[in-house]
């Protein structure tokens, strides 16, 4: 059910179930009174709606139309970051703000890194942590914003970082440096990793992706083991983190197996014990495994934590009971060996289903993996119809070739979900053109440019000069990734009526391309008219030369050509007062 179709009969909010209040678009919002979006916004916050970067800027917009609301607390938390400190006064101090934007999707601000070192300086400045030490108080304020402090603040602070940063999804290099440097130093409660139990383990497991070899060869293998058999199966760490663990139990010496040793014979006990692994080294693997069959378990042991060079005998061996072509059923458990996989292992796949070609799409494959793949399903003559796109999806959108873009049938975008904005111009001009004929029957209607507009990378601008005057309230990513011919041809005017109540958004690219070029090319006057502080824009009495792409047929110097141009206005008026 489409957001518009109930959001402006439902009057009541609380009534909306969560996946209808995801679809929140700011051009429906942009219809309701301000009153109406906070009751909803609180709603949202209520029901744990989890939104967009873009839904969130537009929502705070509109939150803020008429001031700032004094009980921001009843507001979604994501919407704290996209609102600073002295816009929270009001409801509480610069501590509690900090308090909350720590328990905020820091992920929404990634294209905004700027946006995230100011909301750290601030924090800090706040809490009045003038050096680099952070004590464990004010990590617990900090929340996920302390895994943006630099290395120098994870040295200086010790341990009183270290739970904070186990709840971090990634690092650079210089922090997993200094992360190490802190864990092994054993100046913490834990004390050295000689010393470490399979409980100090656990209590460590978010770190455990930071640790390398020389961490863990300090570690007893006994702990290890424990810890394997007690803690991994409740431990978030994925099989591929776990796998790490694994490869450090094996012998790093192996010795070439001449037969199955009598004492790792493979029975059905070992095949359904997920430690399995750490038993074998590949090359026992290889011998235990020659005389066993596997057809009843391979879907099994191919979730458990084998290293690569387990996993690649067992790719051998999976070839070697399937010649012809793996069973559909094993498709969605092909994860472990997608690095292993062949373009003559996928021509003989019988992918005869979308539902096929989804689990086969999960599997993490590389582009050049994933374009075999939907080839071949094609090529068995199945359609790209709407299942087909969803299980493609955004993630393989973009390797499709002309050939297969031109083989969608335009009212299959009516079903699918699917952004080409990362694609190539080519791809994004087949399908914006397939898309605005699947939808064209609601270009009148509101609904079009919610269903358009991930399209709109590939639109030709009197398509967009025709949205102008909808009031579809655009976004400035969706307006920075136009066709640049199509953004060139816009006015200033034109540009102020596409954007909306994010016009001003739009002062944060003036010296970003290509909004930098786009403003170079407007007459200043007309910039001036959008009262959002853009300069740069052509002068009146200026000639607005565009520079040729071949060397000038003159001896004169590039600043010549150009400081003569500058000074033709002057040239032309001084030869009229003459004359």
């Amino acid at each position: 059910m489409f957001f518009r179709d109930v959001i402006k009969t439902e009057p009541d909010f609380s009534r909306l179930s969560q996946s209808v209040l995801q679809g929140y678009t700011c051009a429906v919002a942009s219809e309701l009174e301000s009153e109406r979006v906070q009751q909803l916004a609180k709603v949202m916050k209520r029901k744990n709606v989890k939104l967009e970067e873009g839904q969130l800027s537009c929502l705070v917009k509109m939150v803020t139309l008429n001031g700032i609301p004094k009980d921001l607390d009843s507001y979604p938390k994501d919407l704290l970051l996209f609102l600073s400190p002295s816009d929270y006064a009001a409801t509480g101090s610069c501590k509690q703000y900090f308090a909350e934007v720590g328990k905020a999707n820091l992920g929404l601000l990634q294209r905004e890194p700027s946006k995230r070192k100011q909301l750290l300086l601030e924090a800090l400045a706040c809490l009045k942590i003038p050096g680099t030490e952070v004590n464990e108080e004010n990590a617990e304020i900090l929340g996920h914003l302390v895994c943006d402090l630099g290395e120098e603040y994870i040295r200086s602070s010790g341990e009183s970082l270290l739970k904070q940063l186990s709840q971090c999804e990634s690092f650079l290099p210089g922090q997993e440096e200094a992360i190490r440097s802190v864990i092994s130093s054993g100046n913490t409660t834990f004390g050295p990793p000689q010393v470490w139990s399979a409980s100090t383990l656990n209590e460590l497991t978010g770190l455990i992706p930071v640790f390398d070899h020389s961490i863990w060869q300090q570690i007893p293998k006994s702990v290890l083991t424990l810890w394997l058999k007690n803690f991994a199966h409740s431990s978030p760490l994925s099989r591929e983190q776990l796998a790490i663990i694994v490869e450090e139990l094996l012998p790093s010496r192996q010795k070439r197996a001449v037969g199955c040793p009598e004492d790792k014979e493979i029975t059905e006990t070992v095949l359904n014990d997920d430690l399995m692994p750490i038993y074998y080294s590949p090359e026992e693997l290889r011998a235990c495994l020659k005389n066993v069959s596997l057809q009843n378990y391979f879907s099994q042991i191919l979730m458990y934590p084998f290293s690569n060079e387990q996993l690649a005998v067992l790719k051998e061996k999976l070839d070697e009971t399937y010649p012809d072509g793996y069973p559909d059923s094993l498709f969605p458990r092909l994860g472990p060996l997608a690095s292993f996989i062949t373009t003559k292992d996928i021509s003989k796949w019988k992918i005869t289903s979308p539902d096929m070609l989804a689990a086969l799409l999960e599997l993490d494959l590389q582009n050049e993996q994933a374009a075999t793949v939907i080839s071949r399903y094609v090529a068995l003559g199945n359609p790209l119809n709407a299942t087909a796109l969803n299980a493609i999806g955004t993630k393989y959108l973009c390797v499709l070739n002309e050939t297969l873009l031109n083989m969608i049938d335009p009212n299959s975008l009516k079903l699918a979900t699917l952004d080409p904005s990362g694609c190539s111009q080519l791809t994004k001009n087949i399908l914006y053109v397939k898309a605005k004929r699947a939808f064209s029957d609601k270009h009148y209607l509101h609904s079009y440019y919610t269903l358009i507009e991930p399209y709109l990378g590939g639109a030709p601008g009197e398509d967009i000069k025709a949205l102008s005057k909808d009031s579809v309230n655009m976004n400035v990513d969706t307006l920075v990734n136009l066709r640049r011919d199509a953004l060139m041809s816009l006015t200033p005017a034109e540009v102020k009526r596409l954007l909306g109540i994010n016009l001003n958004d739009l002062a944060k690219w003036q010296n970003k391309s290509p909004i930098q070029e786009w403003v170079r090319i407007q007459k200043q006057a007309e910039l001036d008219k959008l009262r959002i502080g853009l300069t740069g824009g052509t002068q009146e009495g200026y000639m607005n030369i565009v520079t040729p792409k071949f060397q000038p047929p003159s001896s004169a110097s590039p600043g010549t050509v150009t400081v003569m141009l500058h000074l033709l206005p002057a040239l032309l008026l001084s030869f009229l007062m003459m004359s």
